[in-house]
C-alpha cells in the first residue's frame, strides 16, 4: 500500500475535461482544512470531478454514496484512473487507497434500541398529560405491548427517533454510542487507516444522524492529528425548512464554493436542451361541488360572524386599538405597525362585510379587497379564541367554528389556530383533472414528435394518496393516474406501464405485446390478471422485485415498445437513469429545490439514439375558476416555488436564460394567471393554456445554442411587471405643462426685468439683474428636475432611479465594491403586460442581489418601512409650483418605501432623498418610526396602490 499522504500518486486522467470541470479545478484549492462544497446537476460529471479533486489532494480517500448502485459507479470510475485496481475497495473491512462505501454502512444503528426505556416512559407521560393517572397510563401501554406488539413497537420506534435526534444535537458522541458495534469498529478502522480526504456524494442526503456520524468521524480524525478535507458534491441544496437538519448540513459543509449551472452543461452538449411547460386544469364537476359547498358555508359563517355586533366590533378594534392616542389614521397605522398581517386581514374582511363603514375610506388600497381564504380562516380562529371561548354561553358557536375550520385544514384549540392538513390544497394537488391532463399532454407530444420518438415519464408522489375529498372516484396517486391513461385513446399504441414499489400494471389490450417483452428482459415467466373493469391488468413475475422490474421496464422504454411509464417519486425521482426519456409529466406536490431539480434531471441525460434530443418538462397545476368564492391558489403557489430555482429559456425572450416562472410561463400567461388568482376577471383555463406557445423541439435546440462559447456568468436583477400606460409614479400632463410654462416664464421675466431696470440707471439695472438672475438660478434647477420627472415614463426613468439606488447603497457601504451603471431593458411582448428588467452587470453577484432586492422593495407596496418618500412633492420645485399655481393635487402624490438597506441609518436615507431630488424629481422624506408619523403611514399605504409588481430574477449567460 502507498503511504497515506501519497496514496493516489500515479492516478491519471487522459481524457478531455469539460469547461466547468477545468474551471472548478482551477478555482478551488484542496490543500486546506476548510470543506469544499460543490453543486452540479445530474449528468455533469460530478464523479470524475470528485475523483480528480481527491487525486490532486493525493491522500487516502473515503467516498460515501447514498446507494449501492452509486457506490459501484464510484469504484468503477476510480479503477479507470488508478494504475492498480487493487488500490480501490468497496469492502468496509478492507480499506485501500480509495474506499467507496454507503452512508448506511457507516451509520447503521444498534439492533437493540438504546432509547426504548426512555421512549416507554415518554409514552406514559404523554398519556398522563392527556388526563390519565400514572397507573392507568402504564397499564394501557403494557396491555398494548401484549395485545398489539406491532403497534407498540411502532410507537416506541417513533418516540425513540425523536429522542435520538434531540439528544444527538446536544451530544454527537451519544449518537456514536448508539451505533451498531460493527459501525463503531468501522469508524476506528478508518481512523487507523489514515483517511485524509472524505468525498460525500449527493451530500444533500446528509441530514439528521447521517450528518452527525460523518461529523463524528471528522472529529475523530482530527483528534488523531490529521486535518481531513471534506468534499461535498450534490445536484442541489437541501431545503432549510427543517432548521435543525439544515444546520447539521451547513455546519459540516459550509457555504457553496462552486455551483455548475445547468445551462453551462447544456451549452457544452453534456445535457439535453429542454423546455419547461405548464398545463393548467380546473377541478372536475364533483370536486367543484365539494369546493362550492365549502366556500358557500364559509362565506355564510364569515358574514354572519363579522357583519354585525361582536364580530364587527372585533374588526374595528383590530384596526382601531383603544390603547393608542390620536386620530383614526394614527390608530390605523399603529394597528398595521403592530401586526401587519392581522390588520390587513381585518381590513379586507371589513371591506367585504361592511363596505360602507367609515373606516373603509381610510384603508390602504391593497386592503380593499376580499380576504384570502387563509386570512379569513385565521381571522375567524383568532376571533373565536379571544371573543367566544371565554363565554360559556357561546359554546355552540365555538363548536360550529371549530368544525368549519377543520374542513379547511385548521385545528382550533384553546391555544389558537394550528394548520393541519388542508383539504382544499389536497384536493387541488390531487385533482382527477390532472390525470386527464396527462392524456392531453400525451396527445400534444405525439403530434409533436411521433410515437417512435416519444418516451414519457409520469410521476406521482405515491402509489395511492388516500384523498377522497370531493367525491373522487378513487384515491389519487399513480394507480388512479394509470387507470385514466390506460383507458384513454391518447395512450393507445404507446404501451403504457405502471411500476411502483409493490406492483406493475399494464393495459389489458397490450398483454400480447408487453408480456413476451417482459419475459425476455426478466428471464422468468410473466403472467397478467385483469383487474376489476377489465381495462387494466396486474403483472406477476415470480421472484422479481421492484428494482428488477424497474430495470426491465427501463430497457423496454429505451428500445421499445414502451412509450409511457407511470410511477412514484420514490422510484423515479432520484437515482434512476434512462437517457431515452424526453418528456416528464410532473404530478407531484413536492416543491423543495432538491426534489424538483432531481426530478427534472430524469429527462436531461443525452440520448445516444437521438443526438438531437430535446426534453419537455411539464408541470400540471390546478386553478380555481373565478366563479368560486374561495380566494385560494395553493397549487399556483406551489408552481412558483417549484420553478424558483430552475433555469430555463425565458418564454418571451429566448436569448435569455433565467431562473423562475418566467422560464415556464409566458408574460401573457403570468398576467392571466394573476388576474384569475386575484379575481380581477374571469379567465378560462383554456385561455391560460392557449397563451403557451409550445414551439418545436428543433427551434428549442437552436435557441440553446449548444456548442457555442459562453461566459458562465450568473446575474441577478429586478423584474418590474407593469401594465401599459402606468408610469413609475403619477404626474399629470397639466403639471408638466405648468412646469414647462414656468421655466419659460422665469426666463422671460428675468430678461424683461433687466431691460426695465436699465432705464432706471446703471446701478438699479445691476441690482435688478442680480436679484432676478438669482431668483431664476434658484428656481430653474428644481423646476428642470421636476419637469424631467413629469415626463419620464419608461426605460430612461427606470435607469435613473436604478442609478440613484445603486449610488445610495454604494455610498452607504452596503455593497462590497463599485456597482457601476445599471442596465435596463423593456419587453412589450404582451399587449397588457410590460416587463422591465433592471440589473447592474458590472457589480459582483452578491451586490447584484442586494441591488435587485432594494429595487423590488422600492417599486413594491408600502408595508412597514422606516422611511417613505413622498414623490411629486417637496423641495424648491414644489414651492415654486405652489407660487405659480401649478402644484399637483393629492392624487398626483405617491409614496415609495425607502429600501431597508438604505433606511437603516437616517443619514443614508437623507442622502438617498437628496440624490433623488437632484436626479429624479422633487420628493419629501418621512420617517415612520415616530408616534406622530402614524397617520402619515396610513396615508402612505393608501397612496401606494402600486403600478407594478416587482421581484428579483436571476439570469445566466
Amino acid at each position: 500500500m502507498p503511504t497515506a499522504r501519497a496514496a493516489l500518486a500515479g492516478w491519471t486522467f487522459s481524457g478531455d475535461l469539460r469547461h466547468y470541470q477545468a474551471d472548478v479545478l482551477d478555482r478551488v484549492s484542496v490543500q486546506t482544512e476548510d470543506p469544499l462544497h460543490i453543486v452540479a446537476p445530474p449528468g455533469s460529471g460530478k464523479t470524475l470531478l470528485g475523483l480528480l479533486l481527491a487525486v490532486e489532494r493525493g491522500a487516502r480517500t473515503l467516498v460515501l454514496a447514498p446507494t449501492l448502485t452509486v457506490r459501484r459507479q464510484w469504484a468503477e470510475a476510480a479503477i479507470a484512473l488508478s494504475p492498480d485496481p487493487a488500490q480501490v475497495s468497496e469492502d468496509p473491512d478492507d480499506p485501500r487507497a480509495l474506499t467507496a462505501l454507503t452512508y448506511q454502512v457507516l451509520s447503521v444503528l444498534d439492533a437493540v434500541n438504546p432509547l426504548a426505556g426512555l421512549a416507554h416512559t415518554r409514552w406514559c407521560e404523554e398519556l398522563e398529560a392527556d388526563g390519565r393517572s400514572a397507573e392507568s397510563a402504564a397499564a394501557w401501554v403494557a396491555d398494548l405491548a401484549r395485545t398489539n406488539p406491532d403497534a407498540y413497537r411502532s410507537g416506541i420506534a417513533r418516540r425513540s427517533r425523536r429522542l435520538r435526534r434531540r439528544l444527538a444535537r446536544e451530544d454527537a458522541d451519544f449518537l456514536v454510542a448508539a451505533l451498531h458495534p460493527r459501525a463503531r469498529d468501522l469508524l476506528d478502522r478508518l481512523v487507523a487507516h489514515g483517511i485524509d480526504t472524505i468525498v460525500l456524494d449527493e451530500c444533500h442526503h446528509l441530514l439528521d444522524h447521517w450528518a452527525l456520524v460523518v461529523a463524528a468521524l471528522v472529529a475523530r480524525l482530527r483528534d488523531a492529528g490529521r486535518r481531513p478535507l471534506v468534499i461535498g458534491l450534490t445536484a442541489t441544496l437541501p431545503s432549510p425548512d427543517d432548521a435543525d437538519e439544515y444546520d447539521n448540513y451547513t455546519s459540516l459543509l459550509g457555504d457553496v464554493d462552486y455551483e455548475v449551472p445547468v445551462p453551462a452543461v447544456v451549452r457544452e452538449g453534456n445535457l439535453a436542451p429542454f423546455r419547461d411547460l405548464v398545463r393548467f386544469v380546473e377541478p372536475t364537476a364533483q370536486e367543484m361541488a365539494f369546493l362550492g359547498a365549502h366556500a358557500e358555508g364559509l362565506d355564510v359563517l364569515l358574514r354572519s360572524t363579522f357583519s354585525r355586533d361582536a364580530g364587527l366590533a372585533h374588526l374595528v378594534e383590530a384596526l382601531q386599538p383603544a390603547d393608542v392616542d390620536g386620530d383614526a389614521d394614527a390608530r390605523l397605522a399603529a394597528a398595521f405597525g403592530a401586526d401587519f398581517g392581522g390588520a390587513e386581514a381585518a381590513a379586507a374582511m371589513l371591506c367585504t362585510v361592511a363596505p360602507h363603514h367609515p373606516l373603509v375610506d381610510l384603508l390602504p388600497h391593497a386592503a380593499r379587497r376580499p380576504p384570502t381564504s387563509e386570512e379569513a380562516l385565521r381571522l375567524l380562529g383568532r376571533y373565536a379564541v379571544e371573543r367566544i371561548l371565554p363565554d360559556p354561553a357561546r359554546s355552540e358557536q365555538w363548536e360550529r367554528i371549530r368544525r368549519a375550520l377543520a374542513d379547511f385544514g385548521y385545528s382550533l384549540t384553546d391555544r389558537g389556530v394550528r394548520r393541519s392538513r388542508d383539504p382544499v390544497d389536497t384536493l387541488l394537488a390531487s385533482s382527477l383533472a390532472k390525470d386527464h391532463a396527462v392524456c392531453d399532454i400525451l396527445r400534444i407530444e405525439r403530434r409533436e414528435i411521433g410515437d417512435d420518438r416519444l418516451r414519457a415519464l409520469v410521476v406521482a408522489d405515491f402509489e395511492r394518496h388516500g384523498n377522497r375529498h370531493g367525491g373522487l372516484v378513487s384515491a389519487a396517486g399513480a394507480l388512479r393516474t394509470f387507470d385514466v391513461v390506460a383507458a384513454d385513446v391518447a395512450a393507445r399504441g404507446l404501451y403504457p406501464v405502471l411500476v411502483t414499489g409493490s406492483r406493475t400494471h399494464i393495459a389489458t389490450r397490450d398483454e400480447d405485446v408487453l408480456l413476451p417483452a417482459l419475459e425476455r428482459e426478466l428471464g422468468v415467466p410473466v403472467a397478467a390478471a385483469p383487474l376489476e373493469g377489465g381495462v387494466v391488468s396486474r403483472v406477476h413475475a415470480p421472484g422479481v422485485g421492484a428494482a428488477g422490474m424497474v430495470r426491465a421496464v427501463s430497457a423496454l422504454l429505451s428500445d421499445g415498445p414502451v412509450g409511457v411509464v407511470v410511477g412514484t417519486r420514490g422510484l423515479f425521482g432520484e437515482g434512476w437513469d434512462c437517457p431515452a426519456v424526453n418528456t416528464l409529466i410532473d404530478l407531484t406536490a413536492v416543491a423543495t429545490a432538491s426534489a424538483v431539480q432531481q426530478l427534472r434531471g430524469r429527462t436531461l441525460r443525452c440520448d445516444p439514439a437521438w443526438p438531437g434530443k430535446v426534453a419537455h418538462n411539464w408541470s400540471v397545476t390546478a386553478v380555481l375558476p373565478a366563479g368560486v368564492p374561495l380566494r385560494a391558489a395553493p397549487d399556483v403557489d406551489r408552481l412558483r416555488r417549484k420553478h424558483a430555482r430552475l433555469w430555463g429559456l425565458d418564454r418571451d425572450d429566448r436569448s435569455r436564460v433565467v431562473r423562475g416562472l418566467a422560464a415556464a410561463a409566458s408574460a401573457r400567461q403570468r398576467t392571466l394567471l394573476t388576474d384569475l388568482v386575484e379575481h380581477r376577471r374571469d379567465v378560462p383555463v383554456a385561455a391560460l393554456n392557449a397563451a403557451s406557445d409550445l414551439g418545436g423541439r428543433a427551434a428549442t435546440r437552436a435557441e440553446w445554442r449548444v456548442g457555442e462559447p459562453y461566459v458562465d456568468r450568473e446575474a441577478a436583477g429586478a423584474l418590474v411587471a407593469r401594465r401599459p400606460g402606468t408610469p413609475v409614479f403619477r404626474a399629470r400632463r397639466r403639471t408638466s405643462r405648468v412646469l414647462g410654462g414656468a421655466i419659460g416664464g422665469i426666463a422671460t421675466l428675468v430678461a424683461a426685468g433687466i431691460a426695465a431696470a436699465a432705464t432706471a440707471g446703471p446701478l438699479a439695472a445691476i441690482m435688478g439683474a442680480v436679484v432676478l438672475g438669482g431668483a431664476g438660478l434658484w428656481a430653474l434647477p428644481p423646476l428642470v428636475s421636476a419637469w424631467r420627472a413629469s415626463r419620464g415614463d419608461g426605460v430612461e426613468l427606470y435607469a435613473r432611479i436604478a442609478a440613484v439606488v445603486g449610488a445610495s447603497l454604494e455610498s452607504a457601504g452596503r455593497t462590497r465594491g463599485a456597482v457601476g451603471a445599471p442596465s435596463v431593458t423593456e419587453d412589450r411582448g404582451s399587449p397588457d403586460h410590460i416587463d422591465v428588467w433592471i440589473g447592474f452587470p458590472h457589480a459582483a453577484l452578491a451586490d447584484q442581489r442586494l441591488l435587485a432586492e432594494a429595487l423590488a422593495e422600492l417599486f413594491g407596496a408600502v408595508r412597514t418601512p422606516r422611511y417613505v418618500m413622498e414623490v411629486g412633492r417637496g423641495g424648491r420645485a414644489w414651492i415654486v409650483r405652489r407660487l405659480l399655481g401649478g402644484a399637483g393635487a393629492e392624487e398626483d402624490v405617491r409614496y415609495l418605501p425607502v429600501p431597508a438597506l438604505i433606511g437603516r441609518r437616517r443619514a443614508d436615507a437623507e442622502a438617498f432623498a437628496a440624490l433623488w431630488d437632484r436626479r429624479i424629481g422633487p420628493s419629501a422624506l418621512h420617517a415612520l418610526d415616530r408616534p406622530e408619523a402614524l397617520a402619515l403611514a396610513a396615508r402612505a399605504r393608501r397612496a401606494s396602490a402600486g403600478s407594478a409588481d416587482a421581484g428579483t430574477i436571476d439570469s445566466w449567460s
